[in-house]
């Protein structure tokens, strides 16, 4: 049936049930082990080696929820087959638990023929999620190195010329240099996202300046106006609070109104060590769709049917991912009538927060 024996992990808080159909995945080639409740299925897959599959009982008892407890094991590790088992046969149920991250669901009692079915499909998804990170990182890394060449071989062509540019000439450089900032950036965000779903990121912490730091990299936006009315010292992860910042900033001048400004506000918060603003007019994102913006899969067809075509990409996931990381908090603003859109984050200082499992790359945001 299977080359090797696949993995499974049942959660249900019902002994007989955990006997039973541990005893009839054995006898058909599984290797397979039951937990009796969430908690100690959190602790199974954050001790042991991670399963292939994890059947995972509804109603876990106890008043909690296993959707809810589907969504902590995703976190865990996003590579973990879920199969929702419940005594409910809804086609509700199952729909909510695909959208949450399930592939599949099985209704009580067990069938066994049909759980060999749904497992072969879930090692196939597992095997191709894991391929495609893979390749996904291998491009980015191949796509880093030519970008530096082209950086590298504009800024030594822009000082042959020994300050002999015409305006034309010197407008073009400004426009290559912008656009492989840009390109640095999208690298960034997508190696970001990836990272921080690996759980491979560990946020780190340092006092800086951050007058010092937002004006020596945010002046290729021209359209930008910076207020400060904070503490110029923070301390937290700099390269992170200094990517949310510019993806922020970035977003808004890509949807403000021609001629007019975006708004930095840097602002004491009596909560946190920092409060950032970022405003811009012409643009306008209905309350129903402030959650749906962060997230990397929902974003793109939602906020192009919702928001008048508008596409935030993948800046916006990696801000919300980042921001989580920081101690802080991220939501958005706005006004239909104006209209305009304003999105904010909270900082705190790391020291005071239990240490982040997170870490990232310098060399992937260019100063």
């Amino acid at each position: 049936m299977f080359t090797i024996p696949p993995s499974v992990l049942l959660i249900d808080d019902e002994l007989p049930i955990c006997t039973g159909v541990c005893g009839l995945l054995k006898m058909s080639g599984f290797n397979a082990e039951f937990v009796s409740s969430a908690s100690d299925g959190y602790e199974y897959l954050r001790n042991r080696a991670h399963p292939d599959i994890i059947l995972l009982d509804v109603n876990l008892g106890k008043g909690v929820n296993g959707l809810d407890a589907l969504q902590e094991i995703k976190k865990i590790n996003k590579y973990l087959q879920v199969v929702m088992f419940t005594s409910q046969d809804s086609l509700e149920i199952g729909l909510e638990s695909m959208k949450r991250g399930a592939i599949d669901f099985l209704s009580k009692p067990f069938d066994l023929k049909l759980f060999i079915k749904i497992a072969a499909v879930a090692l196939e998804r597992k095997k191709i999620e894991q391929i495609k990170d893979l390749y996904f990182d291998m491009v980015l890394h191949d796509l880093k190195n030519p970008l530096q060449v082209i950086s590298g071989a504009c800024e030594m062509l822009s000082m042959s010329f020994d300050n002999r540019l015409s305006p034309i000439q010197q407008k073009m450089f400004d426009v290559a240099e912008a656009g492989v900032k840009q390109l640095q950036m999208v690298i960034g965000n997508v190696i970001g996202i990836t990272n921080f779903e690996k759980k491979s990121l560990k946020a780190r912490h340092e006092k800086f300046s951050v007058y010092d730091l937002l004006s020596k990299n945010l002046a290729l936006f021209d359209n930008l106006e910076i207020l400060y009315n904070s503490n110029d010292l923070i301390c937290t992860d700099k390269d992170l609070f200094l990517r949310v910042v510019t993806n922020l900033v970035s977003n808004g001048c890509r949807f403000a109104n021609p001629g007019t400004n975006v708004i930095l506000k840097l602002e004491s918060d009596i909560n946190a060590d920092i409060r950032v603003t970022v405003e811009n007019t012409g643009s306008y994102i209905p309350p129903e769709m402030h959650s749906t913006v962060f997230d990397k899969f929902l974003s793109v067809h939602a906020t192009c049917s919702s928001v008048k075509g508008q596409n935030f990409g993948l800046g916006l996931t990696f801000s919300k991912f980042a921001v989580d990381a920081l101690g802080g908090k991220i939501w958005i603003e706005g006004d239909e009538e104006k209209p305009s859109t304003t999105f904010i984050f909270t900082v705190n200082d790391s020291r005071r927060e239990p240490e982040k499992t997170f870490t990232h790359d310098k060399a992937v945001f260019a100063s």
